[in-house]
């Protein structure tokens, strides 16, 4: 089946890069379950980098805000 045959290309995959980790589940069945499954994580991508972006600039302003500061 080809769903199947994509799951074990999809692990095969996962494994490469990321030796040791459990793979997530993505439902792969279908070129339709697959369109679903990449939109999904778009979207988790896209919250992340926000996520990212947010902590890397309170990071620098706090090193910016601390350089600035006399030591006691």
């Amino acid at each position: 089946e080809a769903g199947e045959a994509a799951r074990a290309d999809f692990l095969r995959h996962w494994q490469a890069e990321f030796p040791g980790e459990p793979a997530p589940r993505m439902e792969l069945g279908s070129v339709r379950a697959m369109e679903r499954e990449l939109e999904r994580c778009r979207r988790h991508l896209r919250r992340l980098q926000r996520a990212l972006a947010e902590e890397r600039f309170k990071v620098g302003y706090l090193e910016a805000a601390l350089a600035r500061t006399p030591a006691p």
